[in-house]
Protein backbone atom coordinates (compact mmCIF):
# COMPACT_ATOMS: atom_id res chain seq x y z
CA UNK A 1 0.00 0.00 0.00
CA UNK A 2 2.84 2.39 0.86
CA UNK A 3 4.50 1.68 -2.50
CA UNK A 4 1.28 2.55 -4.33
CA UNK A 5 1.00 5.82 -2.38
CA UNK A 6 4.58 6.76 -3.21
CA UNK A 7 4.08 6.05 -6.90
CA UNK A 8 0.95 8.19 -6.94
CA UNK A 9 2.63 11.01 -5.02
CA UNK A 10 5.78 11.09 -7.18
CA UNK A 11 4.16 12.52 -10.37
CA UNK A 12 2.47 15.26 -8.33
CA UNK A 13 5.80 16.25 -6.78
CA UNK A 14 7.57 16.28 -10.15
CA UNK A 15 4.75 18.33 -11.68
CA UNK A 16 4.98 20.92 -8.86
CA UNK A 17 8.75 21.15 -9.30
CA UNK A 18 8.36 21.59 -13.07
CA UNK A 19 5.89 24.40 -12.47
CA UNK A 20 8.29 26.10 -10.06
CA UNK A 21 11.14 25.81 -12.58
CA UNK A 22 9.02 27.30 -15.35
CA UNK A 23 7.81 30.17 -13.16
CA UNK A 24 11.32 31.00 -12.00
CA UNK A 25 12.86 30.79 -15.46
CA UNK A 26 10.13 32.98 -16.97
CA UNK A 27 10.60 35.49 -14.16
CA UNK A 28 14.35 35.75 -14.76
CA UNK A 29 13.97 35.89 -18.52
CA UNK A 30 11.74 38.92 -17.92
CA UNK A 31 14.29 40.40 -15.51
CA UNK A 32 16.93 39.95 -18.19
CA UNK A 33 14.93 41.43 -21.09
CA UNK A 34 13.16 44.23 -19.22
CA UNK A 35 15.54 45.14 -16.38
CA UNK A 36 18.82 44.03 -17.93
CA UNK A 37 19.63 41.44 -15.25
CA UNK A 38 22.97 39.74 -15.78
CA UNK A 39 24.19 36.94 -13.54
CA UNK A 40 23.36 33.40 -12.48
CA UNK A 41 20.75 31.79 -10.26
CA UNK A 42 20.60 28.54 -8.29
CA UNK A 43 17.54 27.23 -6.48
CA UNK A 44 17.94 23.86 -4.73
CA UNK A 45 15.14 22.25 -2.76
CA UNK A 46 15.76 19.08 -0.76
CA UNK A 47 18.91 18.42 -2.78
CA UNK A 48 17.10 18.69 -6.11
CA UNK A 49 17.70 21.35 -8.77
CA UNK A 50 14.76 23.68 -9.31
CA UNK A 51 16.70 26.28 -11.31
CA UNK A 52 20.39 26.41 -12.25
CA UNK A 53 21.05 28.89 -15.01
CA UNK A 54 23.00 31.91 -16.20
CA UNK A 55 21.43 35.07 -17.66
CA UNK A 56 22.89 38.06 -19.46
CA UNK A 57 26.54 38.51 -20.32
CA UNK A 58 29.70 37.44 -18.54
CA UNK A 59 31.61 39.68 -20.97
CA UNK A 60 29.64 42.32 -22.85
CA UNK A 61 32.56 43.30 -25.08
CA UNK A 62 33.04 39.77 -26.41
CA UNK A 63 29.34 38.90 -26.19
CA UNK A 64 30.04 35.90 -23.93
CA UNK A 65 26.95 34.82 -21.98
CA UNK A 66 26.83 33.88 -18.33
CA UNK A 67 26.40 30.18 -17.63
CA UNK A 68 25.72 28.10 -14.54
CA UNK A 69 29.49 27.59 -14.31
CA UNK A 70 30.56 31.25 -14.48
CA UNK A 71 32.73 32.49 -11.63
CA UNK A 72 31.54 35.59 -9.76
CA UNK A 73 32.95 37.75 -6.99
CA UNK A 74 30.78 37.12 -3.93
CA UNK A 75 31.77 40.20 -1.89
CA UNK A 76 30.78 40.01 1.76
CA UNK A 77 29.51 36.43 1.50
CA UNK A 78 33.24 35.89 2.12
CA UNK A 79 32.66 36.76 5.78
CA UNK A 80 31.04 33.42 6.66
CA UNK A 81 34.09 31.61 5.30
CA UNK A 82 36.34 33.82 7.44
CA UNK A 83 34.15 33.12 10.48
CA UNK A 84 34.39 29.37 9.80
CA UNK A 85 38.20 29.60 9.67
CA UNK A 86 38.27 31.32 13.06
CA UNK A 87 36.00 28.65 14.57
CA UNK A 88 38.17 25.87 13.14
CA UNK A 89 41.21 27.41 14.80
CA UNK A 90 39.29 27.63 18.06
CA UNK A 91 38.39 23.93 17.80
CA UNK A 92 42.12 23.20 17.45
CA UNK A 93 42.83 25.21 20.60
CA UNK A 94 44.90 27.79 18.75
CA UNK A 95 42.69 30.74 19.73
CA UNK A 96 39.45 31.60 21.52
CA UNK A 97 36.68 33.90 20.37
CA UNK A 98 37.06 35.50 23.80
CA UNK A 99 40.67 36.47 23.10
CA UNK A 100 41.39 40.19 23.27
CA UNK A 101 42.39 42.00 20.09
CA UNK A 102 45.48 43.27 21.90
CA UNK A 103 46.83 39.71 21.96
CA UNK A 104 47.26 39.84 18.18
CA UNK A 105 47.63 43.60 17.68
CA UNK A 106 49.58 45.05 20.62
CA UNK A 107 48.85 48.74 21.09
CA UNK A 108 45.62 48.70 19.05
CA UNK A 109 43.25 51.38 20.42
CA UNK A 110 40.85 49.81 22.97
CA UNK A 111 42.44 46.47 22.10
CA UNK A 112 41.97 45.22 25.67
CA UNK A 113 38.22 45.85 25.40
CA UNK A 114 37.65 44.22 22.00
CA UNK A 115 37.32 40.45 21.57
CA UNK A 116 37.39 38.24 18.49
CA UNK A 117 33.70 37.59 19.21
CA UNK A 118 32.99 41.31 18.74
CA UNK A 119 34.85 41.35 15.43
CA UNK A 120 32.80 38.38 14.24
CA UNK A 121 29.40 39.89 15.08
CA UNK A 122 30.15 43.56 14.28
CA UNK A 123 29.95 44.90 17.83
CA UNK A 124 33.55 46.16 18.17
CA UNK A 125 32.76 49.78 17.28
CA UNK A 126 35.81 49.92 14.96
CA UNK A 127 35.32 52.31 12.06
CA UNK A 128 34.28 50.60 8.81
CA UNK A 129 37.05 51.47 6.34
CA UNK A 130 34.73 51.40 3.30
CA UNK A 131 32.66 54.18 4.92
CA UNK A 132 35.63 56.46 5.46
CA UNK A 133 35.32 59.39 2.98
CA UNK A 134 38.92 59.09 1.78
CA UNK A 135 38.61 55.38 1.04
CA UNK A 136 38.04 55.72 -2.73
CA UNK A 137 41.27 57.73 -2.95
CA UNK A 138 43.23 54.68 -1.82
CA UNK A 139 40.94 51.86 -3.01
CA UNK A 140 42.91 51.44 -6.25
CA UNK A 141 46.25 51.07 -4.47
CA UNK A 142 47.99 47.82 -3.63
CA UNK A 143 49.13 48.42 -0.07
CA UNK A 144 50.59 46.24 2.66
CA UNK A 145 48.20 44.90 5.28
CA UNK A 146 49.92 47.07 7.92
CA UNK A 147 49.28 50.18 5.81
CA UNK A 148 45.64 49.22 5.36
CA UNK A 149 45.15 48.62 9.09
CA UNK A 150 46.76 52.00 9.78
CA UNK A 151 44.20 53.57 7.44
CA UNK A 152 41.36 52.83 9.88
CA UNK A 153 43.15 51.96 13.13
CA UNK A 154 43.09 55.43 14.69
CA UNK A 155 39.72 56.56 13.39
CA UNK A 156 37.09 57.41 16.04
CA UNK A 157 35.12 54.45 17.38
CA UNK A 158 31.40 54.44 16.68
CA UNK A 159 30.61 53.31 20.24
CA UNK A 160 32.11 51.51 23.21
CA UNK A 161 33.08 47.95 22.21
CA UNK A 162 30.32 45.41 22.76
CA UNK A 163 27.49 47.88 23.30
CA UNK A 164 26.00 48.23 19.80
CA UNK A 165 25.94 46.70 16.32
CA UNK A 166 27.53 48.42 13.36
CA UNK A 167 28.60 46.52 10.24
CA UNK A 168 32.36 46.77 9.84
CA UNK A 169 34.56 45.40 7.07
CA UNK A 170 37.49 46.51 9.19
CA UNK A 171 36.69 43.88 11.83
CA UNK A 172 36.76 41.10 9.25
CA UNK A 173 39.98 42.47 7.75
CA UNK A 174 41.57 42.08 11.18
CA UNK A 175 40.17 38.54 11.47
CA UNK A 176 41.97 37.58 8.26
CA UNK A 177 45.27 38.74 9.70
CA UNK A 178 44.58 36.80 12.91
CA UNK A 179 43.99 33.66 10.82
CA UNK A 180 47.37 34.19 9.13
CA UNK A 181 49.21 34.84 12.41
CA UNK A 182 47.74 31.86 14.24
CA UNK A 183 47.85 29.30 11.40
CA UNK A 184 51.16 30.33 9.84
CA UNK A 185 49.46 30.23 6.42
CA UNK A 186 48.27 32.95 4.11
CA UNK A 187 44.51 33.52 4.14
CA UNK A 188 44.36 32.10 0.62
CA UNK A 189 46.31 28.95 1.57
CA UNK A 190 44.28 28.38 4.73
CA UNK A 191 40.98 28.59 2.82
CA UNK A 192 42.29 26.27 0.14
CA UNK A 193 43.57 23.60 2.55
CA UNK A 194 40.89 23.69 5.22
CA UNK A 195 37.70 24.53 3.34
CA UNK A 196 37.85 24.51 -0.46
CA UNK A 197 39.83 21.28 -0.85
CA UNK A 198 37.81 19.48 1.82
CA UNK A 199 34.56 20.32 0.01
CA UNK A 200 35.92 19.95 -3.53
CA UNK A 201 35.08 23.62 -4.10
CA UNK A 202 37.50 23.60 -7.01
CA UNK A 203 35.94 26.58 -8.80
CA UNK A 204 36.31 28.94 -5.81
CA UNK A 205 39.24 30.92 -4.54
CA UNK A 206 40.70 34.25 -3.51
CA UNK A 207 40.45 36.69 -6.39
CA UNK A 208 43.65 38.19 -7.75
CA UNK A 209 43.65 40.55 -10.69
CA UNK A 210 46.87 39.12 -12.08
CA UNK A 211 45.48 35.56 -12.23
CA UNK A 212 44.27 34.13 -15.53
CA UNK A 213 40.93 32.75 -14.38
CA UNK A 214 38.73 30.84 -16.79
CA UNK A 215 35.01 31.62 -16.85
CA UNK A 216 35.49 34.79 -14.78
CA UNK A 217 32.59 37.24 -15.12
CA UNK A 218 33.43 40.89 -15.68
CA UNK A 219 31.69 43.43 -13.49
CA UNK A 220 29.49 46.25 -14.81
CA UNK A 221 27.71 49.27 -13.37
CA UNK A 222 24.84 51.42 -14.63
CA UNK A 223 25.61 54.95 -15.80
CA UNK A 224 22.31 56.53 -16.73
CA UNK A 225 20.69 54.10 -19.13
CA UNK A 226 23.95 52.46 -20.21
CA UNK A 227 26.24 49.90 -18.65
CA UNK A 228 29.90 50.69 -18.13
CA UNK A 229 32.85 48.74 -16.78
CA UNK A 230 32.70 48.86 -12.99
CA UNK A 231 34.96 50.99 -10.84
CA UNK A 232 38.41 49.45 -10.42
CA UNK A 233 39.37 48.42 -6.90
CA UNK A 234 42.50 46.66 -5.66
CA UNK A 235 41.52 43.22 -4.38
CA UNK A 236 43.98 43.67 -1.51
CA UNK A 237 41.39 45.81 0.23
CA UNK A 238 38.44 43.37 0.40
CA UNK A 239 40.76 40.62 1.75
CA UNK A 240 38.98 38.44 4.33
CA UNK A 241 35.93 40.72 4.29
CA UNK A 242 35.08 40.19 0.60
CA UNK A 243 37.80 38.70 -1.66
CA UNK A 244 36.33 35.30 -2.63
CA UNK A 245 35.00 34.30 -6.04
CA UNK A 246 32.79 31.25 -6.50
CA UNK A 247 30.19 29.46 -8.62
CA UNK A 248 26.62 28.29 -8.10
CA UNK A 249 27.62 24.67 -7.57
CA UNK A 250 30.43 25.49 -5.17
CA UNK A 251 28.14 27.65 -3.05
CA UNK A 252 25.73 24.73 -2.81
CA UNK A 253 28.59 22.50 -1.62
CA UNK A 254 29.14 25.10 1.10
CA UNK A 255 25.45 25.04 1.97
CA UNK A 256 25.52 21.25 2.35
CA UNK A 257 28.61 21.39 4.59
CA UNK A 258 26.85 23.72 7.01
CA UNK A 259 24.34 20.97 7.82
CA UNK A 260 27.03 18.52 9.02
CA UNK A 261 30.40 18.32 10.75
CA UNK A 262 32.63 18.28 7.66
CA UNK A 263 33.92 21.81 8.25
CA UNK A 264 32.64 22.75 11.70
CA UNK A 265 31.54 20.81 14.76
CA UNK A 266 27.97 21.11 15.97
CA UNK A 267 29.03 23.39 18.82
CA UNK A 268 30.90 25.70 16.42
CA UNK A 269 27.94 25.83 14.05
CA UNK A 270 25.73 26.72 17.00
CA UNK A 271 28.01 29.66 17.78
CA UNK A 272 28.02 30.74 14.15
CA UNK A 273 24.23 30.63 13.84
CA UNK A 274 23.30 32.19 17.19
CA UNK A 275 21.88 35.67 16.51
CA UNK A 276 23.39 38.58 18.40
CA UNK A 277 22.56 42.26 18.07
CA UNK A 278 20.61 43.02 14.88
CA UNK A 279 20.17 39.24 14.40
CA UNK A 280 23.76 38.88 13.23
CA UNK A 281 25.72 35.75 14.09
CA UNK A 282 29.25 35.03 12.89
CA UNK A 283 29.37 36.13 9.26
CA UNK A 284 25.66 35.52 8.69
CA UNK A 285 22.26 37.06 9.37
CA UNK A 286 19.71 34.88 11.17
CA UNK A 287 16.00 35.65 10.85
CA UNK A 288 12.83 34.30 9.26
CA UNK A 289 10.78 35.18 6.19
CA UNK A 290 7.04 34.64 6.50
CA UNK A 291 7.66 32.07 9.22
CA UNK A 292 10.46 30.27 7.37
CA UNK A 293 13.75 30.30 9.35
CA UNK A 294 16.52 31.77 7.22
CA UNK A 295 20.30 32.16 7.38
CA UNK A 296 21.65 34.57 4.81
CA UNK A 297 24.16 37.16 3.73
CA UNK A 298 24.51 39.50 0.82
CA UNK A 299 27.62 40.75 -0.89
CA UNK A 300 28.50 43.87 -2.81
CA UNK A 301 31.72 44.82 -4.55
CA UNK A 302 32.06 47.13 -7.60
CA UNK A 303 30.24 45.44 -10.48
CA UNK A 304 28.84 42.55 -8.43
CA UNK A 305 25.96 41.88 -6.03
CA UNK A 306 25.26 38.52 -4.38
CA UNK A 307 22.61 37.01 -2.11
CA UNK A 308 23.13 33.61 -0.49
CA UNK A 309 20.09 32.36 1.45
CA UNK A 310 19.49 29.10 3.32
CA UNK A 311 16.00 28.22 4.54
CA UNK A 312 17.07 25.52 6.96
CA UNK A 313 13.68 24.05 7.89
CA UNK A 314 12.64 23.86 4.24
CA UNK A 315 16.04 22.59 3.03
CA UNK A 316 15.93 25.35 0.43
CA UNK A 317 19.06 27.08 -0.84
CA UNK A 318 18.97 30.19 -3.05
CA UNK A 319 22.01 31.75 -4.70
CA UNK A 320 21.77 34.90 -6.79
CA UNK A 321 24.84 36.34 -8.49
CA UNK A 322 24.74 39.58 -10.47
CA UNK A 323 27.65 40.99 -12.46
CA UNK A 324 25.92 44.28 -13.32
CA UNK A 325 24.78 45.32 -9.82
CA UNK A 326 21.16 44.25 -10.24
CA UNK A 327 19.51 44.17 -6.82
CA UNK A 328 20.18 40.58 -5.71
CA UNK A 329 18.18 41.08 -2.48
CA UNK A 330 15.03 41.84 -4.46
CA UNK A 331 15.55 38.91 -6.82
CA UNK A 332 16.21 36.48 -3.98
CA UNK A 333 13.03 37.62 -2.25
CA UNK A 334 11.05 37.04 -5.45
CA UNK A 335 12.44 33.50 -5.65
CA UNK A 336 11.50 32.85 -2.02
CA UNK A 337 7.96 34.04 -2.62
CA UNK A 338 7.56 31.84 -5.69
CA UNK A 339 8.93 28.82 -3.83
CA UNK A 340 6.53 29.43 -0.94
CA UNK A 341 3.52 29.66 -3.24
CA UNK A 342 3.14 33.43 -3.45
CA UNK A 343 2.25 35.22 -6.67
CA UNK A 344 5.09 37.34 -8.06
CA UNK A 345 4.60 39.66 -11.00
CA UNK A 346 7.37 39.55 -13.58
CA UNK A 347 8.64 42.90 -14.89
CA UNK A 348 7.19 44.16 -18.16
CA UNK A 349 7.52 47.14 -20.44
CA UNK A 350 5.12 49.91 -19.43
CA UNK A 351 2.94 51.44 -22.09
CA UNK A 352 1.17 54.76 -22.05
CA UNK A 353 -2.60 54.51 -21.83
CA UNK A 354 -4.58 57.47 -23.11
CA UNK A 355 -7.51 58.53 -20.95
CA UNK A 356 -9.82 61.51 -20.62
CA UNK A 357 -7.65 64.17 -18.84
CA UNK A 358 -10.66 65.33 -16.81
CA UNK A 359 -10.58 62.01 -14.93
CA UNK A 360 -7.28 63.03 -13.38
CA UNK A 361 -8.64 66.10 -11.58
CA UNK A 362 -9.86 64.12 -8.56
CA UNK A 363 -6.35 62.83 -7.88
CA UNK A 364 -4.70 66.26 -7.65
CA UNK A 365 -3.66 67.19 -4.12
CA UNK A 366 -1.41 66.21 -1.21
CA UNK A 367 -1.50 62.72 0.27
CA UNK A 368 -0.08 61.34 3.51
CA UNK A 369 0.78 57.78 4.51
CA UNK A 370 4.00 58.18 6.46
CA UNK A 371 5.34 60.65 3.91
CA UNK A 372 3.80 63.49 1.94
CA UNK A 373 3.42 63.25 -1.84
CA UNK A 374 1.95 66.06 -3.89
CA UNK A 375 0.33 65.07 -7.16
CA UNK A 376 -0.15 67.64 -9.89
CA UNK A 377 -2.00 67.01 -13.09
CA UNK A 378 0.95 67.45 -15.45
CA UNK A 379 2.86 64.43 -14.17
CA UNK A 380 0.19 62.13 -12.79
CA UNK A 381 0.35 59.88 -15.88
CA UNK A 382 3.78 58.59 -15.01
CA UNK A 383 4.78 59.64 -11.48
CA UNK A 384 4.03 56.23 -9.95
CA UNK A 385 5.80 54.32 -12.68
CA UNK A 386 8.91 56.50 -12.42
CA UNK A 387 9.02 56.18 -8.63
CA UNK A 388 8.53 52.42 -8.68
CA UNK A 389 11.27 52.01 -11.29
CA UNK A 390 13.57 54.16 -9.18
CA UNK A 391 12.91 51.99 -6.13
CA UNK A 392 13.38 48.67 -7.92
CA UNK A 393 16.59 49.78 -9.62
CA UNK A 394 18.18 51.14 -6.47
CA UNK A 395 20.27 49.15 -4.02
CA UNK A 396 18.81 50.76 -0.91
CA UNK A 397 17.73 48.77 2.14
CA UNK A 398 15.17 46.17 1.01
CA UNK A 399 12.72 46.81 3.84
CA UNK A 400 12.84 50.50 3.10
CA UNK A 401 12.22 49.79 -0.59
CA UNK A 402 9.19 47.68 0.20
CA UNK A 403 7.88 50.19 2.71
CA UNK A 404 7.99 52.87 0.04
CA UNK A 405 6.49 50.52 -2.51
CA UNK A 406 3.57 49.67 -0.25
CA UNK A 407 2.89 53.35 0.20
CA UNK A 408 2.72 53.80 -3.55
CA UNK A 409 0.44 50.80 -3.96
CA UNK A 410 -1.79 52.11 -1.18
CA UNK A 411 -1.93 55.46 -2.95
CA UNK A 412 -3.04 53.98 -6.26
CA UNK A 413 -5.69 51.91 -4.46
CA UNK A 414 -7.01 55.19 -3.04
CA UNK A 415 -6.25 54.12 0.54
CA UNK A 416 -4.30 57.28 1.23
CA UNK A 417 -5.73 59.91 3.51
CA UNK A 418 -6.18 62.99 1.42
CA UNK A 419 -4.83 66.02 3.27
CA UNK A 420 -5.77 68.92 1.02
CA UNK A 421 -6.68 69.83 -2.54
Amino acid sequence: MNKVFLLLFLPITLFAQTQETEKLDNYFKAQESVKGFSGAVLVMKQNKVVLRKGYGMADMEWNIPNSADTRFRVGSVTKQFTAACILQLEEEGKLSVNDKLSKYFPGYPKGDSITIHMLLNHTSGIANYTNIPEFMKVARLNLSKDSMVNFFKNRPFGFSPGTKFSYSNSGYFLLGIIIEKVSGLSYNAYLRQHIFNKLSMNESGVDRLDTILSKRAKGYSKAGKKFVNSEYISMDWPFSAGVIYSTLDDMYKWDRALYNNTILSESSRKKMFTPGLSNYGYGVNIDSLDGHPRIWHDGGIPGFLTKFSRFTKDDLCIVVFSNNETNADFLSLAISNIMFGEEVEAPYFHKEVKIDPSLLDKFVGKYSAGLIIEVIKKIINFIAIEMVLLILNSSQNLLQSFSTMMKLIAYWNLNWIKMEK
